[in-house]
């Protein structure tokens, strides 16, 4: 099984994985043979890419999901009402600079939405059901979620949350510190309904995360540091991040009396890390997706200057290089340009997974070879991105 993208599918290819929409509803089942109605359908709901089964191949694998389609689903119903509900409040506004919109936040309007009982309800149940699932896995699937685009930003919330809140337990926050770091990590880019665009430029940054800010901490019974990850998610370790500028220590131990110009919080930089590998995995309006394996090597080359080094540790000690399901080239050794899937992910060394070989240099399908890498050391792997 392979993730591929809807510009490549063709008719006859086999469902892999149940394709479902932003609500949660299937849209086609798995074993299903693509027909040309179906592509058209899924290119209309806006899908970016599904699962399909190697027809000529003897050896299959379910990657792994690291939510349940239903817990996803709810939460994007809720981020989208919280989301909508924010839009229609401030496009009542005949005037929408800064000023305004930041004065905004403070409104009773506003302030009505974040409280017990509005749509943001929804936000923190949703919480409470994807920590009840993370807390219960040793790592992470390391795959994107499926996405339409009409649900891009939600889905991209869900997984920072998601990717956030293991990172917080391999440091060793307590539940109470990881709830607040999966709800603001679920809302981290809720500054952007004030925006028109949701550009990756300077100002929009800034823009998104000090109004993301001011929304947060003047909600009712607003948490006391949920907000400070919308706030900080964009600041660097070496000063050059937005929107303050601040300098990290790339540590995980917090010296209370550091002075004020340093990262104040550990959630925000959390956040910064689980926020930059969705990117590299999903891709941005200026740089095209790229495979797990190049995520991670992207992550610790900005570790120290971008990125708390510390916490890109913890971060690598819970996604694994090589996903269940990957599609890898063989780079060296015996086996030099065999193609081959990853079947088992090793738990103590993510880098090193069981793959089986299914296709010569020549791409012509062979009898499946095992080949556990812990043992296999001077094979090399690359994925393979369709």
């Amino acid at each position: 099984m392979r993730l591929i993208n809807i510009a490549n599918l063709t008719p006859g290819l086999i469902v892999g994985r149940p394709v479902h929409d932003e609500k949660g509803r299937v849209l086609l089942n798995q074993d299903v043979a693509l027909t040309p109605a179906y592509i058209r359908a899924l290119e209309g709901k806006e899908c970016t890419a599904i699962y399909v089964k190697e027809p000529d191949v003897d050896v299959d694998v379910l990657p792994d999901e690291d939510l349940d389609p239903a817990t996803r689903a709810e939460a994007i119903i809720g981020l989208e009402n919280t989301f909508q509900a924010i839009k229609m409040q401030v496009s009542r506004l005949r005037q929408q600079s800064f000023e305004d919109l930041r004065e905004l936040c403070g409104s009773p309007g506003l302030q009505a939405l974040m409280a017990p009982g509005g749509p943001f309800a929804q936000v923190q149940e949703a919480v409470e059901a994807i920590l009840d699932e993370i807390l219960t896995q040793s790592t992470l699937a390391g795959l994107i979620s499926i996405r339409t685009a009409s649900a891009a930003l939600h889905n991209h919330c869900i997984d920072v949350c998601v990717v956030s809140t293991m990172i917080g337990r391999v440091i060793g926050m307590p539940n109470p510190r990881l709830k607040q770091l999966a709800l603001g990590c679920i809302l981290h880019d809720i500054g952007k309904v004030f925006l028109k665009s949701t550009g990756d430029d300077v100002s929009d940054v800034r823009k998104h995360t000090l109004l993301g800010f001011e929304l947060l901490k003047n909600a009712p019974d607003a948490d006391i540091l949920a907000p400070y990850v919308a706030l900080e998610h964009h600041e660097r370790q070496d000063g050059s991040g937005e929107p303050r500028g601040l300098v990290g220590t790339n540590t995980i131990d917090r010296d209370r009396s550091v002075h004020r110009e340093k990262i104040p919080t550990l959630l925000g930089e959390v956040a910064a890390v689980a926020n930059y590998y969705d990117h590299l995995l999903t891709g941005t309006a200026s740089q095209p997706p790229v495979p797990p394996d190049s995520a991670l090597h992207a992550i610790q080359s900005a570790a120290g200057t971008h990125l708390n080094a510390a916490i890109v540790n913890a971060f690598l000690r819970v996604v694994p290089v090589y996903p269940l399901g990957t599609e890898v080239l063989v780079r060296s050794g015996g086996y030099r340009n065999y193609t081959g899937l990853v079947t088992k992910v090793n738990r103590t060394q993510l880098a090193r997974p069981v793959i089986t070989l299914i296709k010569d240099p020549r791409a012509t399908p062979i009898t499946p070879i095992e080949i556990n890498l812990m043992d296999e050391t001077d094979i090399e792997l690359r994925s393979k991105l369709s």
